[in-house]
């Protein structure tokens, strides 16, 4: 492996299918991805919220950057990463202002990578900004990334839920146009809600099922009755958290209120676990500045984290 480089694992030699995280056809649906979630769910502390603001709102210019964009589910997949890698690291955002935009510009690359896209192309996205992260830097903040991800690249989140509530809530397939109505809406949705610091507090499986009831109110509407049960019934959602998530998504996307239907036979917990965050040394990160190639004004070059991070 060449200096400052990274290669995906064998497993994840193949677009990643963010509605099916799982490589093999034997493992149980819902059994492992409530196995996996608690592993995957970030939970991004107060003091990380700035950072993942500024990380978040890097991803969102270069999704919506006209001929730059890149596709909606690579930004999804890279701003999970940002939550997760916050979950775990802290970066030292006052001594070094330019490393949540280093971070977000790995995770898009590491998204694309993930999505089997064209690749991002780490100078265009870059046009604008007076600090420009060279391909060797972006690389080792990649290591740094997956690292602090125990490799775990292939995200279990709210996506891949879905398909599961759908099946619960509507057991047999006599309504397919209708299911793939609330299922599009309730992608929008989650995609729409994500940059909501608020929303890396809930679990993937209690976000899908609130951006599933959302979804059903506005598109299937006469069928709500049967989602709320459907949800109800799931012995592994908390009908709190439910509730309080469906208020987040509501304001971030100005939709209605989440209605969740309470069962008093049915115990409701919530299985993820949320690891504890590591913190970076500040020591450990380093800037430095060259002039571009380019005429006109210069722009610093940022060296982002050292090579023995990997």
């Amino acid at each position: 492996m060449a200096t400052g480089e990274w290669e995906l694992r064998e497993e994840d030699d193949y677009e990643f299918d963010l509605d099916n995280p799982f490589t093999s056809p034997a493992d149980e649906p819902i059994a492992s991805l409530l196995d996996a979630e608690g592993h995957h769910a970030p939970s991004v502390s107060a003091a990380a919220s700035a950072a993942r603001r500024d990380a978040a709102a890097f991803i969102s210019k270069v999704r919506f950057g006209g001929e730059l964009a890149v596709h909606p589910r690579v930004a999804y997949l890279a701003l999970n990463y940002v939550d997760r890698f916050l979950s775990k690291r802290q970066l030292p955002c006052e001594q070094q202002p330019w490393a949540p935009r280093l971070l977000a510009i790995s995770c898009l690359s590491l998204a694309s990578k993930m999505q089997r896209v064209a690749a991002v192309s780490i100078a265009d996205i870059q046009r604008d900004e007076e600090f420009m992260f060279d391909e060797a830097s972006v690389r080792r903040m990649e290591r740094v990334v997956v690292g602090a991800l125990e490799w775990r690249t292939r995200s279990v989140t709210p996506l891949a839920f879905l398909g599961f509530f759908l099946s619960a809530c509507y057991p047999a397939p006599s309504h397919p146009t209708q299911v793939a109505a609330v299922k599009a809406r309730a992608v929008d949705l989650l995609v729409r809600a994500q940059p909501e610091v608020k929303m890396a507090e809930f679990s993937p499986s209690v976000s899908a099922a609130a951006a599933l009831l959302a979804a059903a109110g506005e598109v299937a509407a006469a069928n709500l009755q049967a989602f709320q049960a459907g949800v109800a019934a799931c012995p592994f959602v908390n009908s709190d958290k439910l509730r309080e998530c469906g208020e987040v998504l509501a304001a971030a996307c100005g939709v209605g209120p989440v209605r969740a239907a309470a069962s008093a036979d049915t115990p409701v917990t919530v299985l993820g676990h949320h690891r504890s965050a590591s913190s970076a040394s500040e020591s450990d990160w380093t800037v430095g500045s060259a002039a571009n190639g380019g005429g006109g004004e210069a722009k610093k070059r940022c060296m982002g984290p050292p090579s023995h991070w990997g």
